[in-house]
């Protein structure tokens, strides 16, 4: 008789510990979920400095890669850093824009709000023109990405390639 008695109170803790662990296990999952989604939210546009190659600092606010190859009428993926070393964060954020690359050359990327002394980076796409427009396969062109303040002038740049390839 003692010993059915201890095999009924083995299966109750038995049946005790399997519930803990469920309990244990669903609010794990949950978690894992809020965080994962949390976490997606955050980095759509932006990308962490830390991920880039050459990272952006105070003594090199700007990081780029040296040269981005774009087919004539395509576009290419590249990063850019960016370090606020300056005295202002501007509400609309800073974009990074191209200059002196010639007609039809653009970059789309995300405004992204950086506090002073602060880094951040950038995805962005690279769109090259057509051959009708006058990209030559082979050719390398030189571009400056600027960022610039609120008043529109501008706190860094940095100069890199534009390789069309074919």
């Amino acid at each position: 008789m003692n010993n059915k008695k201890g095999s009924l109170n083995l299966s109750i803790q038995a049946i005790v510990i399997l519930v803990m662990a469920m309990a244990v296990l669903g609010l794990g999952l949950g978690f894992i979920r809020t965080l994962m989604g949390q976490g997606q939210d955050q980095f759509k546009t932006a990308i962490d400095n830390a991920a880039l190659e050459n990272p952006a600092t105070a003594d090199n606010p700007i990081t780029v890669d040296t040269n981005v190859g774009v087919k004539a009428g395509g576009t290419a993926k590249f990063n850019i850093g960016f370090y606020n070393a300056g005295s202002i964060a501007p509400t609309g954020g800073f974009i990074p824009t191209l200059n002196g690359c010639g007609d039809g050359y653009t970059i789309m990327t995300g405004g992204q709000t950086v506090t002073i002394g602060e880094a951040r980076g950038y995805k962005a796409l690279l769109t090259a023109p057509s051959t009708e427009q006058g990209a030559t396969a082979g050719s390398t062109k030189v571009c400056t990405v600027e960022f610039a303040d609120i008043d529109g002038l501008v706190v860094a740049s940095k100069q890199f390639y534009i390789n069309i390839i074919s």
